[in-house]
């Protein structure tokens, strides 16, 4: 965020607001008026963005939404993200390090990792991105293929953690110097479950992350 930027929390509820009425304009409007304002995409995703659509998930959960409207407010947020990806300042270097991401097979919840490629792209990574419910053999063939340093693995839900841990040890034995890179709502709930799976790391804070690997 720049020294002149809005705080996020003068944007977030009306945000939240609109995406309960499924008012696309509006959501529209409050993004570009915060970026107007000087507010990082950073800042937007994960200040606006994310708290928003765990406030959807939270109101989906208890039936105050119906599943189409939780699939509204999705799609509209997603529209949002590649609105804003477009406008992002990458790193004029060539990438020399590359990240792999995508959702563990069964989870289809890709906002969060949408958000995160673009924070790896603005970063100077080169962003293989993969999207939902990849087939573990699948993944490791690609990141084996592309010599990833880094595979990000998404996961929503504790009941894929056998999956998860079964992928993670396969893609160590077949890139040993592999970073394994955690997030979701699963780890958010249980920060012990990333080390009971074999991961690298994990972090609440997806920008802290990308800085500490960024750095190795």
């Amino acid at each position: 965020m720049t020294v002149n930027a809005k705080p996020s929390a003068l944007y977030q509820p009306e945000f939240f607001r609109a995406l309960r009425a499924g008012d696309e304009s509006l959501a529209t409007s409050i993004v570009q008026q915060a970026r107007a304002d000087g507010m990082a995409i950073d800042t937007i995703y994960y200040e606006i963005f994310a708290p928003s659509m765990i406030g959807i998930g939270h109101l989906w959960e208890s039936n105050q939404l119906s599943v189409a409207e939780e699939h509204l407010a999705t799609a509209i947020t997603e529209r949002l993200i590649v609105m804003l990806s477009l406008t992002l300042d990458q790193a004029q270097r060539q990438p020399t390090r590359r990240v792999v991401l995508g959702c563990i097979i069964g989870e289809h919840h890709v906002l969060g990792l949408r958000m995160l490629a673009d924070m790896f792209r603005q970063a100077g990574w080169q962003v293989l991105y993969l999207g939902a419910d990849i087939p573990p053999a699948d993944w490791v063939a690609l990141a084996v293929r592309y010599q990833a340093d880094v595979v990000a693995i998404s996961m929503g839900h504790e009941r894929h953690t056998t999956t998860a841990a079964a992928l993670t040890a396969e893609l160590h034995r077949a890139l040993p110097a592999v970073t394994v890179l955690v997030g979701g709502a699963a780890f958010d709930h249980d920060p012990a479950l990333w080390r009971a799976i074999g991961a690298d790391m994990y972090d609440a804070d997806p920008t802290a992350a990308i800085e500490r690997l960024s750095a190795q």
